[in-house]
């Protein structure tokens, strides 16, 4: 019987994600001008696209989408939070957040972020987070996000991390040539940029000059490490 339910749930599933849409932002020519307004009229699973142009609100992603921003002729979008709150909080599981300049957090202790993530088996990969109370925070008790390939620069504290096996670094999926090297060599494995580790001042030496920390960068207080911290701004 388990079987047989798992067979019929299958196709369901797949179909799920076939009929995901592609939504834009944008500030001329899009679906919408705003991304909640986006993120409120879509579906499970739905793309949002980001364009160029700067974005003064407060994200709440409450559904599972990919958030993306693309870079449509003046650079990756910004989303500004103007001092208020935190700029981008995510609420629904198995969320995408990648492409995005994130900044304008609130000043409260209390979670006020660039990302603040209140949920599990999250991605979040090739942001670049500054200027923030807390660059990333994630809340206790979630767990298995994944963070990639994000530049935290300047924010107050850079990463706060009470959830349960959160990912620091990680394997990057390449494309053209560097994907053919690693079928020799291997996936190339990064990890993030912190501003306030990225030089020997600051615990960060690269003695064998590969762009990397020779040593892991601690995640706040809890047992979380980056093992691949890189020396320099990876967006």
């Amino acid at each position: 019987m388990r079987a047989c339910l798992i067979l019929i749930l299958i196709p369901i599933l797949v179909l799920g994600f076939a009929n995901a849409s592609k939504i834009t932002v944008g500030p001329k020519d899009a679906d919408y001008s705003h991304i909640q307004q986006a993120i409120d009229n879509s579906s499970q699973g739905d793309i949002i696209e980001v364009q160029s142009g700067v974005y003064r609100e407060n994200v709440h992603v409450h559904k599972t989408l990919t958030l993306q921003g693309i870079n449509s002729g003046n650079g990756s979008p910004v989303v500004d939070a103007g001092g208020s709150g935190s700029v981008i909080s995510i609420t629904a599981n198995g969320t995408i957040v990648e492409g995005i300049n994130i900044t304008g957090s609130g000043g409260c202790g209390c979670g006020n972020a660039g990302i603040k993530v209140e949920s599990s088996n999250n991605i979040v990969q090739g942001n670049t987070i500054y200027k923030n109370k807390y660059g990333i925070y994630i809340q206790s008790g979630n767990e298995n996000n994944t963070f990639l390939s994000n530049d935290l620069l300047e924010n107050e504290i850079a990463v706060s991390d009470s959830g349960i096996n959160n990912r620091w670094n990680g394997s990057a999926q390449a494309v053209g040539l560097q994907g053919l090297l690693e079928l020799i060599g291997g996936p190339r494995v990064i990890g993030n940029h912190y501003s306030d580790y990225d030089e020997a001042s600051e615990g960060c030496n690269d003695t064998n000059l590969d762009k990397i920390c020779d040593k892991p960068r601690k995640i706040g207080s809890g047992p979380g490490m980056d093992n691949y911290p890189s020396i320099s701004s990876t967006n």
